[in-house]
């Protein structure tokens, strides 16, 4: 009877401690699932923490991007207005400085014409009030000549009277008149005449001196005439000169003023057309750079949430597993079928080492 009795005791033993085996070997399962569960939730957590931070960096950055790419988009539609206004003026500026160089041109053609002009009347009227002023002066030497009752004993006045008769400027029907009044005075006896020769000889002297004299009225308003009409020539010729003179310097002022206009447009075009080109390069490149970080903000977007998917069914995984381990199902059927239990925990727990390293 003994020994039955401890047989009894030895199984009863064996029995207890196979039992508190079995919670032990639960109770590591547990302890596993625990520590996986909370590495779970602790990854989970940083994954949105990380997210988090970029996408506050997507959004900040694709607002000032965005932003960067308008105002990039506005300079170069300024910069393009601003070229065509710089191509708009320097076309306007060519034309007007050429303009300005044909009026420059054709001033100074105009005053050489204009000098030469004056150089020709000049010439001919003071030829001209020089041939009135020997005339006026012949005339008058004819007048005192002729009132002198014995000019024909001087040879002289003959002279002077021949010579007058002969000037260009004398109309024919005085000329004529002078040359008979000489062939008439030519006959040395006239002194010694009586009667009607001497009465016809002494008309002739009269009619002749009225005719010098009448003469010299004309011809000296002739050339008080020709100086006045020098004295306008040379006015007007000055008034012309002037004005073209005015007109050439003018010309050249403003001329050199949109010379150096022209150089100022051509210097704002070139560097307006350089910042247009590093303003476009920009441009692309942050267009570029905001469609990349469009692209690459969605794509984790969209990995982040996948993978916070798995990390929730993963953690539920393990509660679940958790809570079927503390039912007392299964501390009661490991209690009864140790082997069992013990196999079937080794093997959850390897399976889920298996999911949590995966």
């Amino acid at each position: 009877l003994a020994v039955p009795a401890m047989a009894t005791a030895s199984a009863a033993s064996a029995t207890t401690a196979s039992v508190s085996a079995s919670v032990s070997a639960v109770e590591k399962v547990m302890q596993l699932l625990g520590d996986m569960s909370v590495k779970a939730k602790a990854e989970k957590n940083a994954e949105a923490v990380a997210f988090a931070k970029f996408d506050q960096f997507c959004t900040d950055t694709t607002a000032s991007k965005t932003k960067e790419v308008a105002k990039g988009a506005e300079l170069i539609e300024v910069l393009t207005a601003d070229l065509a206004k710089h191509e708009s003026d320097i076309k306007s500026l060519m034309g007007k400085i050429g303009d300005l160089k044909t009026t420059i041109a054709t001033s100074q053609a105009d005053l050489k014409a204009a000098k030469v002009q004056r150089e020709k009347d000049h010439k001919t009227n003071t030829a001209q009030m020089e041939d009135l002023a020997e005339t006026v002066d012949a005339l008058e030497r004819a007048v005192l000549t002729l009132q002198k009752e014995d000019y024909n004993r001087e040879a002289s006045g003959a002279v002077l009277l021949q010579q007058l008769s002969e000037h260009s400027m004398l109309p024919n029907s005085a000329r004529s008149a002078l040359a008979a009044f000489l062939e008439m005075s030519s006959d040395g006896d006239f002194l010694t005449r009586e009667g009607p020769e001497a009465h016809a000889y002494e008309f002739q002297s009269g009619g002749i001196v009225e005719l010098m004299k009448k003469l010299l009225t004309e011809f000296t308003q002739k050339r008080t005439e020709a100086e006045k009409d020098e004295m306008n020539s040379k006015h007007a010729h000055q008034m012309v000169a002037q004005g073209l003179t005015d007109v050439i310097e003018n010309a050249e002022s403003d001329a050199a003023d949109s010379t150096a206009m022209l150089a100022e447009k051509r210097g704002m075009h070139a560097k307006d057309t350089g910042r247009l080109h590093s303003t476009k390069e920009d441009y692309n490149e942050d267009v570029a750079y905001l469609q990349g970080l469009k692209v690459e903000c969605m794509e984790k977007a969209k990995s982040f949430q996948e993978k916070q998917g798995l990390r929730a069914e993963e953690i539920k995984a393990i509660e679940k597993a958790m809570e079927i381990l503390r039912s007392p199902e299964v501390l009661g059927s490991a209690q009864e079928h140790l082997p069992a239990a013990s196999a079937a925990s080794a093997a959850s727990l390897a399976h889920l080492r298996s999911q949590s390293s995966g």
